[in-house]
């Protein structure tokens, strides 16, 4: 039987959580989801593609950032910097449980801090293959559109007001964005997330685009630039469930994210 476990262990802001998924052996994958309402949304479809990979005999552990999900200090408190270094704890806590290569695996937010990252991350970790699904490329454009959720919400409230809430958040003020409280320190770390368009991966690659049946010219310029040896684009025709409610289940999914890290030799 597949026994999952959680274990706290310090970081940036305290104790995070990591929950793993199988036993750990000499090959694992370190699970960097997103952030904001776009990880409770995945959780459930995230934990069943964990169990795919430990019932093949993958260890899995996710990890929740400072600020977000059972981890310890509040949203309001961090930024993206407290968050690299938590993958960094949690990269190493796996470490020490024997693990000799990692395998980190992205969702949206999660891929776009490991791709800015990746030559920190690899300096400090084993890492020896990448797995993103729906890579995040431009900090600035997942920042507008969470953006876009406190503008609606005030539209839908009658306001006649306007309120550029980028500068006003950027000008001091903490504003409130889907029940989490936004600053201009952890506004101005996501901003600064971005994947150039001379990005060369350092580590073998899996680019699964959901919700797409084909590549759009944005994730096609990114992959014609990369080595076919070293990077497989999968597109599947999901729905979006990082924004969906009530997506549990992506049966068809999981198989393909294993496919794709097979293809690559690394297990």
């Amino acid at each position: 039987m597949l026994v999952v476990t959680g274990h706290f262990i310090p970081a940036s802001k305290g104790n995070i959580l990591l929950t793993q998924y199988g036993q750990l052996t000499d090959t694992a994958i370190l699970c960097l989801p997103s952030i904001t309402e776009e990880m409770n949304l995945a959780r459930a479809v995230v934990a069943k593609q964990a169990h795919y990979f430990a019932a093949q005999g993958i260890a899995t552990v996710s990890s929740d950032y400072a600020g977000t999900g059972d981890s310890e200090a509040e949203f309001d408190q961090v930024t993206c910097d407290d968050w690299l270094q938590d993958i960094v704890c949690a990269g190493q806590w796996m470490m020490a449980q024997g693990v000799k290569q990692i395998i980190v695996w992205g969702i949206r937010f999660g891929s776009l801090l490991a791709l800015t990252h990746q030559q920190t991350l690899a300096a400090q970790l084993p890492i020896v293959a990448q797995l993103h699904w729906k890579p995040v490329m431009n900090g600035k454009q997942f920042a507008s559109q969470f953006l876009r959720i406190k503008q609606a919400s005030n539209m839908m409230t009658n306001s006649a007001e306007k309120t550029n809430w980028r500068e006003h958040i950027l000008a001091g003020n903490t504003v409130e964005v889907a029940g989490y409280p936004l600053t201009a320190k952890l506004l101005e770390s996501i901003e600064a997330l971005k994947v150039t368009a001379d990005f060369q991966p350092i580590t073998p690659l899996v680019w699964i685009e959901l919700a797409a049946k084909s590549a759009t010219p944005a994730v096609a310029r990114y992959i014609d630039n990369w080595s076919s040896e070293s990077c497989q684009l999968q597109c599947i025709n999901t729905p979006a469930f990082w924004q969906i409610p009530e997506v549990f289940d992506l049966p068809e999914l999981y198989p393909l994210s294993l496919a794709g890290l097979k293809q690559l030799e690394i297990i």
